[in-house]
C-alpha cells in the first residue's frame, strides 16, 4: 500500500452529535496510508460529484442586473477544503475507519453535520508530520501529559489510542459542559470544582487506560477554570523535582492562547512540550503558503532569511507539530 498522500472518496458510516456543537464523523475507506497522531486530512465540505456551474448563455442588458442561477455564485458553498485532525483510526480486513470530530461553526461544518450513512466525502491525506511518542525505559518510562482544548481535543484522543499501556494522563478544557466533545461514563464520580485528580470517567481516554482531568470555564463540570490552571497545579503537585520533570512530555492542541500558556508552563519547568498548531489552510500541501508560522533558527546565517534568527515555516508540511521552544508566538 502506498504511504504517500492521495485523494480518497470515503463513505460515511455515522455522523454522531457529541454535544451542543460538536459532531463525530466516522468514515470508511477501502485503504488509507499509515497514519500517526498529529497528522490531519483536508476535507471537501460539499458534494464534489455535483456540477455546480454548468455553462449557459446570459442575456445581460447594460441597464439591468444580471440574473445568476449558478450555484457557485448564488449559493453559500464551501469552496476550499477544511483541515481536520484525525481523532481515531481502526484497521480491519474490511478496510479502514477514521474518526473526525468537528464543531459546527460555518457552512462547511454544517454540511458535514448533515451527512447521512452511505454518502461520500472526498478528502486528501494523510498530511503533516507527527508527534514523537515517549520512549519506554522500564521504571523510568516517560509520562505523556495530553492537553487539549475545544477542537484541539480530538487529536489527543487519537494520541491516547497510541499510548495504551503506557503512563499518561489527559487534560481537556471547554467553556462549558455542553461544549465538551467527550463521553462522561460515571456521573457518580464527578470531580469537584477544585479537584485535579485524574479519573477514569471519560470513555474516550479510559478505553485506553488513561485517566483524565476535565475543566470548564464556568464550572459546569470538573475543575472550574482554565485547563492550563489545572495543568499547572497538577505539575506542581506531582512533578516537583527535576528528575520527575525530566520524565514528562507534554502534548497540546487547541486555541493558540491556550497552547502558548501550556508552552510557558512547560518551559518554566524544563519539560518537553510538543505543540500541534492550528492555522487556516487552503491546500494542506504547501502550495498556497497560507499557514505560515514563525519559528527560531538554529543558525542565523543559514537560509532561509540569512542574517535573521527566525524564519517562517508552514504548519501543513513542516508541522503541524513543533517543539514549543522553537515557536515564536
Amino acid at each position: 500500500m502506498s504511504q504517500t498522500r492521495d485523494q480518497y472518496a470515503a463513505e460515511v458510516v455515522a455522523s454522531i452529535p457529541l454535544c451542543q456543537e460538536h459532531w463525530k464523523l466516522v468514515l470508511h475507506l477501502q485503504h488509507f496510508p499509515t497514519t500517526a497522531p498529529g497528522q490531519f486530512v483536508q476535507v471537501a465540505c460539499r458534494d464534489l460529484e455535483l456540477n455546480y456551474s454548468q455553462e449557459q448563455d446570459l442575456d445581460w442588458a447594460d441597464d439591468q442586473p444580471v440574473q445568476i442561477d449558478h450555484a457557485e455564485l448564488s449559493q453559500r458553498l464551501a469552496f476550499l477544503r477544511r483541515p481536520f485532525s484525525l481523532a481515531g483510526r481502526r484497521d480491519s480486513a474490511g478496510g479502514v475507519e477514521i474518526d473526525l470530530i468537528h464543531r459546527v461553526v460555518g457552512m462547511g461544518t454544517d454540511w458535514l453535520s448533515r451527512l447521512k450513512p452511505g454518502q461520500k466525502v472526498q478528502l486528501i491525506g494523510p498530511l503533516g508530520n507527527r508527534h514523537t511518542l515517549p520512549g519506554q525505559k522500564s521504571s523510568d518510562e516517560a509520562v505523556a501529559i495530553l492537553v487539549g482544548g475545544g477542537v484541539g481535543i480530538p487529536p489527543m484522543i487519537y494520541l491516547a489510542s497510541q499510548l495504551a499501556g503506557r503512563k499518561a494522563v489527559a487534560f481537556c478544557g471547554a467553556v462549558t459542559r455542553n461544549l465538551l466533545p467527550l463521553t462522561i461514563t460515571n456521573a457518580a464520580v464527578a470531580p469537584t470544582a477544585t479537584s485535579i485528580e485524574p479519573l477514569y470517567n471519560i470513555e474516550e481516554f479510559a478505553t485506553f487506560g488513561i485517566p483524565a482531568v476535565i475543566s470548564t470555564d464556568d464550572g459546569s463540570y470538573g475543575y472550574q477554570g482554565f485547563v492550563t490552571q489545572a495543568l499547572e497545579r497538577y505539575l506542581d503537585r506531582y512533578f516537583m523535582d527535576e528528575p520527575a520533570r525530566g520524565r514528562a512530555i507534554i502534548y497540546t492542541c487547541g486555541p493558540e492562547v491556550m497552547m502558548k500558556r501550556v508552552a510557558q508552563i512547560a518551559e518554566a519547568r524544563r519539560i518537553e512540550c510538543q505543540v500541534a498548531v492550528e492555522r487556516a489552510m487552503a491546500c494542506g500541501m504547501g502550495t498556497c503558503q497560507s499557514c505560515v508560522i514563525r519559528v527560531k533558527k538554529a543558525d542565523p546565517a543559514a537560509a532561509p532569511m540569512p542574517g535573521s534568527d527566525w524564519c517562517y515555516r508552514l504548519a501543513c508540511t513542516d508541522g503541524p507539530v513543533f517543539l514549543s521552544t522553537d515557536l515564536l508566538w
